[in-house]
């Protein structure tokens, strides 16, 4: 039942009792019977009057809340069409506009949650075609070493070490993978401690030891005096300077250098990690942070990847209450610098 029509109802009860209660008054000889009349009519008139204006009154709030009826049908239906404008009293205004609130949060959650969609769809075909082309690559060289149609040891090992980079690139891939999902789930920041930086470096470049040889590359590094130590999460930031190293490795030719500079302005620390590689657009700088955005289209061996771990170093220093940022220059090399608060937050 609608509120007007409660309304008008609570006003025919009131004014059918007022008449009973005055004819039952006349019937007992309480009043004089011309008196009751009159007192009926009165009242009658009285109660049509005092319903008018109230419904005069009262008609902004009634279209206020048809209004707020038919938008949130629209809600439902997955409709958001915008705000709702309504007059009259200052409750019906103060629902009116968290009505309008709720609505926008509403549109952003399922914006969010459509976009999200798309993103995964993007990176479950993005991954099936990354992790499709080693798996054939080891597939048919592993083949060819049991079917013995090798006969050269050069042959052989060629192959062998054709899938153990294959190998590594699934490697690659499952550990993207694995950190994504710790940052999707806000895996705790809390894990805070004292980190020595030059340990922390020192940690960080064994990984690429085997690799930098390979490659005949010199690494340049320099840690400023006063960078002593720094709180933080270390699991975030090995992970955070791995990403930015095999970044600068991976978009850079071999035998060019890449340089590490770690400095301190007050109470925030600065970690630099620069290589002279293909750089990158100015266009493409405010993208590089995004999920699955990847500045070398093609998905060659060389610079092949998900596009997932410069997304993921960005959120994980987000998380240590940091940033990460870019500077680059189209052929002449990229600089990631590292900015963090050298006690916890």
């Amino acid at each position: 039942m609608k509120l007007r029509t409660l309304i008008l109802l609570s006003y025919g009860i009131g004014a059918i009792l007022v008449t009973l209660i005055l004819g039952f008054s006349a019937y007992k000889m309480i009043f004089k019977t011309n008196l009751v009349i009159f007192t009926i009519a009165i009242t009658l008139g009285a109660s049509i009057l005092a319903f008018t204006i109230n419904y005069i009154l009262l008609l902004p709030a009634f279209k206020a809340i048809d209004k707020l009826s038919k938008e949130s049908r629209k809600i439902a239906q997955g409709k958001f069409s915008g705000k709702v404008e309504v007059s009259g009293s200052l409750e019906t205004r103060m629902l009116a506009e968290d009505f309008n609130e709720m609505s926008v949060k509403l549109d952003e959650m399922f914006r969010k949650i459509k976009e999200g969609e798309r993103e995964r769809n993007e990176l479950i075909a993005n991954l099936s075609h990354d992790i499709k082309t080693p798996i054939a690559s080891i597939r048919s060289f592993s083949e060819a070493l049991l079917d013995g149609v090798l006969v050269e040891e050069a042959e052989k090992e060629q192959y062998l070490r054709t899938i153990q980079r294959e190998t590594v690139r699934l490697a690659d891939l499952v550990n993207e993978l694995m950190e994504l999902s710790a940052i999707e789930k806000v895996e705790s920041a809390s894990q805070i401690v004292r980190i020595w930086i030059d340990q922390l470096v020192l940690d960080v470049l064994q990984m690429f030891d085997v690799q930098l040889k390979r490659e005949d590359r010199e690494l340049c590094i320099h840690i400023a005096p006063d960078c002593k130590f720094i709180y933080a999460n270390p699991n975030f930031m090995v992970r955070i300077l791995c990403n930015l190293i095999q970044n600068a490795l991976k978009f850079s030719e071999v035998g060019t250098n890449i340089e590490i500079l770690v400095k301190r302005e007050k109470e925030t620390m600065f970690f630099s990690v620069k290589d002279y590689g293909i750089g990158i657009s100015l266009e493409e700088q405010k993208r590089i942070f995004e999920r699955l955005y990847r500045v070398e289209k093609s998905r060659n061996l060389a610079h092949g990847g998900s596009g997932l771990g410069l997304h993921i170093a960005s959120n994980l220093a987000e998380l240590s209450g940091g940033e990460l940022s870019v500077m680059s220059v189209p052929n002449e090399g990229s600089t990631f610098i590292l900015k963090l608060p050298i006690k916890a937050f």
